[in-house]
């Protein structure tokens, strides 16, 4: 199963969802979860966007083991999003609180 597929990426649900990883793996698309991240961001003081770019990359993580690639990577992406917020945002509330 090492072929690309041109045009949408349906796949059946008689295939398992190792073939679905390993062929996006193989195509170099397999999405990141962005979990080192979201973890990093837990450590800013922006909780409660944090907290749910956590939750959004454990989604992701568990999407892409089920198979649903495309689920995976949008949840991936919005996990990356509000990490960089959380991350942004907690520098800028740290900065503020020092230089006050």
């Amino acid at each position: 199963h090492s072929q690309k597929y041109k045009g949408s990426n349906f796949r059946s649900h008689s295939e398992g969802w190792s073939d679905a990883i390993t062929e996006a793996a193989a195509d170099g698309s397999k999405p990141r979860d962005y979990l080192l991240l979201a973890i990093l961001s837990c450590f800013c003081p922006l909780w409660p966007i944090n907290i749910v770019a956590l939750t959004f990359s454990v989604m992701s993580r568990n999407s892409l083991q089920q198979g649903n690639v495309d689920g995976a990577r949008r949840l991936g992406r919005n996990a990356m999003i509000l990490s960089v917020v959380s991350i942004l945002g907690g520098i800028a509330i740290i900065a503020a609180a020092i230089t006050k």
